[in-house]
């Protein structure tokens, strides 16, 4: 199956900045390959460069919008912390250390809700706009 993708669309690349896999956004495709991203975490942009496939799990744009839709929506979760006001906020930045279920106030994305703490510098966040994957503790 032919994977499509579009400028502005998400992918999962090596950040040559970070040293991680992290979320990053599109900036060139050249023969429907992407070029050029923008990592979501430090912003660096940089060629695309994808990490070996040890261990990584690739996901289809429909079983991905299977999956998201059996998660808590943005609104739910929050409603269901019993911290959940947004006031509360704690500001990310990449050296900070966060905890699940902590509410981070991001400069580009907004309120978010850390779901869950991924080794030691890893973290996914749910964001109103969707889940994503950030550092911490770099």
């Amino acid at each position: 199956m032919m994977n499509s993708f579009s400028v502005g669309g998400e992918i999962d690349a090596w950040c040559t900045k970070c040293k991680l896999e992290l979320g990053h956004t599109i900036i060139a495709i050249v023969d429907n390959v992407p070029k050029k991203v923008q990592c979501n975490t430090c912003n660096a942009q940089h060629n695309y460069r994808s990490k070996p496939l040890q261990g990584r799990r690739t996901q289809s744009k429909s079983s991905a919008r299977k999956t998201r839709s059996k998660e808590k929506t943005y609104e739910e979760y929050l409603s269901h912390l019993r911290d959940g006001d947004p006031a509360n906020s704690r500001k990310y930045n990449t050296k900070g250390n966060f905890q699940k279920d902590q509410i981070i106030d991001h400069i580009t994305f907004g309120i978010g809700i850390v779901l869950s703490v991924i080794q030691v510098n890893k973290i996914k966040i749910l964001f109103k706009d969707g889940p994503r994957l950030l550092i911490q503790n770099q």
